[in-house]
């Protein structure tokens, strides 16, 4: 375990002098700082709690916790609370005192059943403090905590300074949540943690690339059609904030949520158009993502792919399409690939058979751009194998380290690992020459894929059979037939021009995207015919790594088990490898703030730009660390750069906007929950509630607990009692119950016919039986689009199930809500002047039934002919199935005895159906 840097000691010192909120850039230890922290708490004379810590932070926590441990006999281990846990071991582990992990679900329902000593509690750290919002569970446990202990400490860190800055005071509304009132601020550019990365700076080789002119076209079409639908988007709702969604913004992943969120409100009013555009941007900024991640072939697959999902018989296809953007884009992805033969090139029967035995059309001249990174990074790997011999041979031993390999995601990293392995190794491809052995392995599984989506369905075969008429016609009479169908979908009133249809857009000498998939689709059904005869590819590792394809068992011999003189070749060819002779390619998604530490790489290539990793590198070195050299490897004036360019600065900017609030920052000295403020508003209902004899009372499931509504009853004056209920997920009084549904709950519960099963029992056991239809906050309240509604029943309608369910249960009462804060004020309501609720008997209600419905599963033919004789219905058959054991039991049965169970009219009728013949 390394020690700790002098600012990350400023860090900790500082959340151990005062309970504050501290952000740190990304990249700078803070996992080393929490396990400092942790390794100070984690004593049996206290009691903290770790919130917020997912499966890979308690992980790695638990691993330097054990490292700190050695030497420490009084320390504790970090004691990890999950499902599995009991509540009576629960119990045991609080009372033992330390540092403990656990749920915020499980710790609320614990607080709530005063199963955990919350007079012992010494304080609780709560990681990723980003989340915690007014609504959240870790909010509903922080102010219980504070209430009954207000001298446990509260210490909150996060390594996202953009959270903090995005929507209305977002900083302030984070530190009444948390209850702290002091914020610790630890950018890059701040003085001690400059002087601490400036005492030992490893050389760095900044090699910057210049993409091909094929990327360079493909980059600038793509966000020709991101700028577009921009335009057209903002053009058509007016909704959104000009200054917060533009080309620049939608290079970031969060863009698609910053849309969806700025257009939730308003949803239930947008256009099926407008909607489609949303799911247009999220596409195209994938696009342009991977114009640099991707190989060619997994681009044009990506864009292919696309293409067909967008085919539809009843709505018009996107109208960046249709755009001359959209045309560059997908000639230009086609042509890195492959490119159609013409009558001037070679056409030997040679080059033909070459190209049929591997699986591929004979009618195409393979291109094959291989990306220029993947070629400098074999050439990298070369030199430095080479320097490290050298090395060896000069000075006798190598102290040299592997060679670690940075990339942005698993897929590259599978891509660089497969073309590592056969770097050497390249495929003749006939009249396209020689090509990397992955490259051509790459092409003839895209050529399968293709074959396969073109007989996969009529859509495709429809395709394949006019793609000769589509593929000579001229590209202004694809593009103006393609115009015309967008036009003949959308009224007279709406049509607009389409460019790309005009006679400009027919000079361009590029087919239509349309058009040039179909062509493809054409060429990859002419390999069927020959799949047979085609001979496969030794295996490059992309298509299937399990496969045991070229393998013949027959051909192994049986005697290698015995073969001792077998065993000096293993010694001689199969040994340990040495350090720096490994290559290890690892993602920054899959890599922690420790590995480095671990692996002891000496040489670092970051195949692609990650600023919170270069400051990895760097607290690696400005630990004592060796390091020989690190490349920096970028395409110049690409989008990757432009990405990682403005990361840098929205981080900057983002910690001097936080810097800037933090000096005229108004906290009150209440630490109240915002929850409270909110409902201030209906005071007068408060008052009502606190009028009454005690604290009302609402019975909780405790699956309820994944919901903000409990926590903003407790902050409304309810008192919460979680317990588990076989009926309902609310009990206001002993003759009120309630079921709960968020939109995707009440979808699929209508859908599996779970919802009838519940109101059947709720109207079974309650007086008032209430369905609660809650919409999150802020997003539209509207269960449909106005424009989906459908005067029709319809089975897979939401509005005609929902039909269906009040004219099965009459009884049923349906509320609807707009957000949980509603909910709570409603609950204030149907309370006022109510008696308080049983608790035994809201959790005993409806358990016999559930013992019915258990054994049921095990014996389902006897309920079913049960339910099928006269008399019995659906309300009554579980209480004659509890009473009596079997059919024959109900058989032998009096009347008068089947009358004390089902009543005297139901009980004739089935005596006289068992006992009187026909």
């Amino acid at each position: 375990m390394t020690a700790l840097l002098p600012f990350q000691r400023q860090i900790v010192d500082g959340l151990l002098d005062e309970d504050a909120l501290c952000i740190v850039t990304r990249g700078l230890g803070l996992r080393r700082v929490v396990a400092e922290l942790c390794w100070i708490c984690a004593t049996p004379q206290a009691l903290v709690f770790l919130l917020n810590a997912s499966d890979t932070d308690e992980q790695a926590l638990q691993q330097q916790l054990m490292a700190l441990r050695s030497g420490h006999a009084d320390a504790c281990a970090l004691r990890i609370i999950k499902n599995e846990t009991n509540p009576a071991a629960r119990a045991q582990l609080y009372r033992q005192g330390g540092l403990i992990s656990v749920t915020s679900r499980i710790l609320v329902v614990d607080l709530l059943n005063d199963i955990v000593p919350i007079e012992l509690v010494t304080g609780l750290l709560v990681l990723d403090a980003s989340r915690v919002t007014a609504e959240s569970t870790e909010a509903f446990i922080l102010r219980m905590v504070r209430e009954r202990n207000a001298q446990a400490f509260v210490k909150a860190v996060s390594e996202s300074p953009e959270s903090f800055t995005l929507g209305f005071a977002p900083l302030e509304k984070t530190l009444k949540a948390l209850g702290l009132r002091h914020v610790q601020l630890w950018p890059r550019f701040h003085v001690l943690v400059q002087e601490d990365l400036a005492l030992a700076q490893a050389p760095v080789a900044e090699l910057r690339l210049p993409p091909t002119r094929a990327m360079i076209e493909l980059q600038q079409a793509a966000l020709d059609c991101v700028s577009a639908t921009i335009s057209e988007l903002s053009s058509a709702t007016k909704l959104l904030d000009p200054d917060a969604i533009n080309v620049e913004s939608s290079l970031f992943r969060y863009f698609d949520a910053l849309v969806k969120r700025m257009l939730a409100p308003h949803w239930h009013r947008l256009s099926p158009r407008v909607r489609g555009m949303v799911t247009d941007l999220a596409a195209l900024r994938r696009v342009a993502e991977l114009i640099t991640a991707y190989d060619c072939v997994s681009l044009l697959k990506y864009l292919d792919t696309l293409l067909l999902a967008n085919k539809s018989p009843t709505q018009a296809p996107p109208s960046w399409l249709a755009s001359d953007s959209a045309n560059i884009l997908y000639s230009v992805a086609r042509a890195r690939v492959f490119s159609r033969r013409t009558a001037t090139e070679d056409n030997s029967d040679e080059a033909n058979d070459c190209m049929r035995a591997l699986g591929l059309p004979d009618s195409i001249v393979p291109t094959l751009e291989v990306p220029p990174k993947l070629v400098l990074l074999a050439k990298l790997l070369e030199e430095v194998g080479v320097a490290n011999c050298t090395a060896v041979r000069q000075g006798g031993s190598s102290t040299s380290g592997p060679v670690l390999v940075m990339a942005g995601s698993a897929r590259e990293c599978q891509m660089i690992r497969t073309f590592l392995a056969t770097a050497h190794e390249s495929v003749d491809l006939g009249h396209g020459g020689k090509h990397p052995k992955m490259m051509a392995d790459l092409l003839r599984g895209f050529f399968r894929w293709k074959a396969q989506m073109s007989s996969g369905g009529a859509a495709g075969n429809s395709r394949g059979n006019n793609s000769n008429a589509s593929a000579s016609s001229s590209p202004a009479v694809a593009a103006q037939s393609q115009s015309q169908a967008v036009r003949r979908g959308a009224p007279a009133a709406k049509r607009r021009r389409v460019r790309g249809a005009s006679a400009a857009g027919a000079k361009l000498p590029r087919a239509p995207a349309d058009a040039l998939e179909q062509e493809t689709a054409t060429l990859a059904s002419h390999i069927e015919i020959h799949a047979e005869a085609s001979q496969p590819l030794p295996h490059s590792g992309l298509d299937d790594p399990h496969s045991t394809e070229g393998i013949n068992l027959d051909d192994i011999d049986d005697g290698w088990l015995d073969a001792s003189d077998q065993l000096p070749e293993f010694d001689e060819f199969f040994g340990i490898l040495p350090t720096s002779e490994t290559v290890l390619v690892r993602s920054y998604m899959a890599s922690d703030t420790d590995f480095l530490t671990l692996l002891q790489p000496t040489h670092i290539i970051l195949y692609d730009p990650d600023p919170a990793f270069i400051q990895q590198v760097e607290m690696y070195q400005a630990q004592g660390h060796a390091l020989n050299q690190v490349y920096f490897m970028v395409y110049d004036n690409s989008i990757e750069e432009q990405r990682y360019l403005s990361a840098i600065r929205r981080e900057r900017e983002s910690f001097e906007t936080l810097i800037r609030q933090n000096a005229s920052l108004v906290i009150p000295i209440s630490t109240a929950s915002p929850a409270n403020a909110l409902l201030l508003a209906r005071r007068s209902q408060r008052t009502a509630i606190h009028s009454q004899v005690g604290t009302p009372t609402i019975v909780v499931d405790v699956r309820e607990f994944y919901s903000p509504l409990p926590s903003l009853l407790h902050a409304a004056g309810f008192t919460v009692v979680p317990r588990t209920i076989a009926v309902g997920d609310y009990i206001l009084h002993d003759h009120l119950c309630v079921e709960r549904k968020s939109l995707p709950d009440l979808i699929q519960s209508l859908r599996s016919g779970r919802l009838f099963n519940q109101a059947e029992s709720m109207i079974a056991h309650y007086s008032y039986a209430v369905l609660l239809i809650e919409f999150e906050m802020n997003t539209s309240f509207s269960l449909q689009p106005i424009g989906s509604l459908n005067p029709e029943i319809a089975l897979n309608s939401i509005n005609s199930q929902l039909t269906l369910l009040v004219l099965a249960f009459p009884r049923l009462r349906i509320v609807w809500s707009s957000s949980p804060y509603e909910t709570a004020s409603i609950f204030a309501e149907l309370k006022r002047d109510a008696a308080e609720p049983d608790v035994d008997r809201a959790v005993a209600m409806g358990q016999d039934d559930c013992a019915v419905e258990k054994e049921s599963i095990y014996a389902q033919h006897p309920i079913a002919l049960l339910q099928s004789l006269p008399g019995v219905t659906l309300r009554n058959y579980q209480a004659l199935a509890k009473k009596f054991k079997s059919v024959s039991d109900i058989c032998a049965a009096s009347q008068d005895d089947l009358t004390l169970v089902l009543g005297a009219e139901a009980a004739a009728k089935l005596y006289k159906f068992i006992h009187e013949s026909s």
